[in-house]
């Protein structure tokens, strides 16, 4: 085989070219020199040795825009002209790649000529072929073609159901990745030419970077999900979001610039995606993911494809069987790996979601049960508020004083009325002003004070308008002082402080009574208090209730 390598602007005639002596000895079996304008001649002798007479000339590189063949034809030559600048129909035979049908009889030679122009890639692999053997390629590439294509198509309908099944966004992203790419290769190889779009070579031209950048953007935001990039590596996930800006120019600009430029655009790209894909990969295998290791095993076999797959698109490597189905093959084996990885994955976060909801049922058993002993002591609390020996008591002194002092009766019904509405409106809330529970500590003195015929008084100092605290604890605590500390006594003083300190406020209630004896309801006081102040305050309170010179000292200490 021999070449004639042009520039663009240098236009020859074929008998110009014919008569050439520039012609230079291909140096390998397949010729390929990456991206290109040039424009190149070829020219070949073929010589018959066998008894057949049809045979085949096969350009195995679909993506060529404009190939002329001349074939020399009883002293004329035959000129036949095709490409992917042509409709599907106008080739030679309607076959995906370039086929070139020839007559040459038995001990006879014949000269052939080539040209070929493209705004890609220019490679030419030519072999001539007998009708017999090029049907049994054609069978094992079709083979080769089903194998590889059924696999997208198997993952496509598995994952598609699997979307349905689990909601899960990754299977979408995976399911858009795998479709575009199995259709870029498609425009790779031909195939889409010649089943999708045969009567539109415009869009056959520029179909390659547009599907190619929507292919990888969706690779990219697949990588995102699936390795949770925002989280486990926020500035990759910043680097791969510009990657798939870039992928969108890419293909606005399949529709404004030439197919030169954004085709080596795609393959820039493409090996800019493959690298930060992979070193992704890496960074959040060594912090720990584990998903990360089936994704990373995943893409070392696309990548090992693309990587010479890019290489021969530059003209680094010759074109042959490998470096032309070597980016199927790797892409096939990456898909399955990805997908068991996404299997992987979900099979991890469901675990992490049944101990998460096993801890939750745990916590909310907990809860519940200190809830229960929360509102059993509430109701405890209640009962001893309201005991039917405080309500009785109450009303025999009513009733005695009805005839001796019906205006302290009255006074006394009042009290109490107002004390047990107060009790059970407040009893639910998580926290009142203080001065509110004050007032019902008051009205609760009052009513003792008729009772006993005694004189209680309650007193603050330093009380603001914004101090808080749960309903009926200071109620409890002076419940408590009156029942069990002024006994033989008539009166007795309650008197609450507040004191600020840095970081926190204390509140003591001091009374002057002394309790002679241990009381069961002041420990169900003292349970309900805890209770209740780990409910408005969790973990920001103490409490403590002591003896001190010349009475009892309760006191509780909110933190900041």
């Amino acid at each position: 085989m021999e070449i004639l390598e042009l520039p663009p602007s240098k236009i020859l005639s074929f008998q110009e070219v014919q008569k050439s002596t520039e012609f230079n000895e291909s140096r390998t079996i397949s010729p390929n020199f990456g991206f290109t304008k040039n424009v190149y001649w070829v020219r070949f002798e073929l010589k018959n040795n066998s008894n057949q007479r049809d045979w085949f000339i096969h350009v195995s590189y679909p993506l060529l825009d404009k190939i002329d063949f001349y074939e020399s034809k009883d002293k004329d030559w035959n000129h036949v002209v095709t490409g992917d600048s042509y409709l599907f129909r106008e080739r030679p035979l309607e076959e995906k790649s370039f086929i070139f049908p020839i007559k040459l009889l038995p001990k006879k030679n014949n000269t052939y000529y080539f040209r070929f122009e493209s705004e890609g890639t220019v490679q030419f692999p030519i072999t001539v072929y007998s009708h017999e053997r090029f049907l049994k390629l054609k069978e094992k590439e079709n083979l080769s073609l089903g194998i590889y294509y059924g696999i997208l198509f198997v993952l496509v309908i598995y994952n598609l159901i699997l979307l349905f099944m689990l909601k899960d966004f990754g299977y979408l992203y995976y399911l858009l990745y795998i479709s575009f790419y199995g259709l870029s290769q498609s425009v790779l190889n031909g195939l889409a030419f010649q089943i999708f779009w045969p009567n539109s070579p415009h869009w056959a031209n520029i179909s390659l970077p547009f599907v190619g950048g929507f292919s990888l953007f969706w690779g990219l935001q697949f990588t995102r999900s699936f390795l949770n990039t925002k989280k486990n590596t926020p500035t990759w996930d910043k680097i791969i979001l510009v990657l798939m800006g870039l992928m969108l120019l890419l293909m606005l600009s399949s529709f404004v610039f030439s197919y030169y430029i954004n085709i080596y655009l795609l393959a820039s790209l493409v090996m800019l995606f493959a690298i930060v894909v992979f070193l992704v990969a890496v960074v959040c295998w060594d912090k720990g993911y584990k998903p990360a290791r089936y994704f990373l095993i995943a893409w070392v076999a696309l990548l090992f494809g693309v990587g010479i797959y890019s290489l021969k698109g530059f003209g680094i490597l010759p074109a042959n069987i490998v470096t032309e189905y070597g980016l199927q093959a790797g892409s096939a084996i990456e898909m399955c790996l990805l997908s068991l990885g996404l299997a992987y994955k979900i099979k991890l976060v469901n675990s992490d979601k049944n101990k998460a909801e096993r801890r939750m049922v745990a916590y909310k058993a907990k809860l519940q049960d200190a809830k229960l002993v929360s509102s059993r002591l509430e109701v405890e609390l209640l009962k001893n508020n309201i005991h039917p020996h405080f309500l009785l008591n109450s009303i025999n002194s009513t009733i005695i004083w009805l005839d001796e002092d019906p205006e302290t009766a009255k006074l006394l019904l009042t009290s109490l009325s107002d004390e047990l509405r107060a009790i059970l409106k407040l009893s639910n809330k998580k926290t009142i002003p203080i001065k509110e529970e004050v007032e019902i500590c008051k009205r609760y003195l009052e009513i003792m004070s008729l009772r006993k015929e005694s004189k209680f008084e309650f007193l603050t100092e330093g009380i603001g308008l914004k101090d808080v605290i749960p309903p009926i604890v200071l109620l409890t605590l002076v419940e408590n002082g009156v029942t069990h500390g002024y006994q033989g006594k008539n009166a007795g003083s309650f008197v609450l402080k507040k004191k600020k300190e840095k970081n926190k406020t204390k509140y003591i209630l001091f009374n002057d009574g002394l309790p002679t004896t241990k009381s069961d309801s002041l420990g169900t006081g003292i349970k309900y208090i805890k209770s209740r102040l780990q409910e408005a305050f969790p973990n920001k309170w103490e409490f403590t209730s002591r003896f001190v010179m010349g009475g009892w000292e309760n006191t509780i200490i909110v933190f900041e």
